[in-house]
């Protein structure tokens, strides 16, 4: 959350804190999941694209892509977990 100094006529200090605007869906929706395709070359090491319940794939539980690679995890003959079987750690890297 940003935060600014601010000065009253009267004198007074302060620091206002913004809220962040919510990240969006591509579709526009909010997002509340963000995308867990494994990205080396990022600093968060996955994909983090806002995505919302209608357009998340949710190959494994508590994991989820983005369209785009839900599509690459299929083009692989990666079928969906069933939901609960366990994770493997290495399920989504490239």
């Amino acid at each position: 959350m940003p935060c600014v100094p601010f000065r009253t006529k009267d004198g007074l200090t302060g620091i206002m804190c913004l809220s962040r605007r919510r990240a969006k869906c591509a579709c526009g929706r909010p997002g509340t999941k963000l995308c867990d395709w494994k990205m080396p070359d990022k600093h968060s090491g996955t994909c983090d694209r806002p995505l919302c319940s209608q357009c998340s794939h949710e190959p494994a539980p508590e994991k989820d892509l983005c369209p785009e690679h839900a599509a690459a995890w299929r083009a692989r003959g990666k079928p969906a977990a069933p939901i609960g079987a366990p994770v493997q750690p290495s399920l989504f890297e490239d």
